[in-house]
């Protein structure tokens, strides 16, 4: 088995506020090498990856197990880099974007070519958030490029909210992993904008309020 550095989140509490202190340049590090990183995120723990690095995808879909049919969704730093890795973004989406993000929200863009189609799994389309979350935003922004977040759990198994219930085949494919306590949340919502009609493919927290906002 691989050796994987475990680093547990320091929190301190002072006047009702939470500071969390990551490792972020570890973290870093091991993402530009074409590792696995597994870290808190704003919906669950989540497997980070390089996403313009095959290597890296394909590293994902084998420690997960999971399907090549099955895409992955992105993350990005904001709405640049986001412009950089789509063909186009229309003003209903930008209008979204503007609203709703960072946050738990994922939208289907058109991807260009700078996407792979591993990621993909051959569709035209791909799946873009931003998070809200600061040290991912950190993290993104310092590795320079768009990263894979998926859920750090085999697949069809069941989402984790605690580092101790990764599984240990899982973890043999990872670089790092970082404790950030017990996270209980849900996954992003999911939608894809055509002819400006709002498709909801995924409920999660925000997809009613979008859908009353903008039908």
């Amino acid at each position: 088995m691989n050796e994987v550095s475990l680093n547990k989140t320091v929190t301190y509490n002072c006047l009702k506020k939470v500071v969390e202190l990551m490792n972020i340049e570890k973290i870093v590090e091991e993402i530009k090498k074409g590792n696995l990183v597994i870290t808190p995120t704003d919906t669950v723990y989540g497997i980070l990856a390089d996403a313009t690095n095959i290597h890296a995808i394909k590293k994902v879909y084998e420690a997960k197990k999971r399907d090549y049919n099955n895409p992955f969704i992105l993350i990005v730093a904001n709405i640049n880099m986001l412009q950089e890795y789509v063909s186009d973004i229309n003003p209903l989406e930008k209008e979204i974007i503007n609203r709703y993000l960072p946050g738990k929200l994922t939208i289907l863009f058109k991807k260009n070519t700078k996407i792979s189609n591993i990621i993909t799994s051959g569709s035209e389309f791909v799946g873009i958030r931003i998070p809200d979350n600061k040290d991912l935003i950190k993290i993104i922004q310092m590795v320079g490029k768009p990263l894979i977040s998926t859920s750090a759990n085999i697949a069809k198994k069941a989402t984790i909210t605690k580092i101790k219930e990764i599984e240990p085949e899982l973890l043999q494919n990872v670089s790092y992993v970082e404790d950030g306590g017990i996270i209980n949340s849900t996954p992003s919502s999911i939608i894809r904008i055509e002819n400006n009609k709002i498709n909801v493919l995924r409920k999660g927290t925000i997809s009613d309020e979008i859908l009353r906002n903008y039908t």
